[in-house]
């Protein structure tokens, strides 16, 4: 083994390593610089929330009649 071509692959790998660690640092604290910008935007200039006339209201009672179906399936197969 050449001792000469392990001191190069390992100065290539750690300035690699060292590239790829500072632009995720540099990436991560833009990231938030630019969240912080819109936060502070948004603050003075809220969206508008449009509410959805066609939608269907959400059931909140318990569905008995497909329960009584499912139990009635079930003991239909089983017997």
């Amino acid at each position: 083994m050449n001792i000469e071509l392990l001191k190069v692959g390992s100065l290539v790998m750690v300035i690699g390593m060292g590239f790829v660690f500072f632009f995720i640092g540099v990436m991560i604290y833009s990231v938030e610089f630019t969240s912080k910008i819109i936060e502070f935007i948004g603050k003075y200039f809220p969206e508008k929330i449009e509410e959805d006339i066609y939608s269907k209201p959400k059931k909140t009672a318990t569905n008995d009649d497909e329960i009584a179906l499912a139990i009635a399936c079930v003991y239909s197969q089983t017997h």
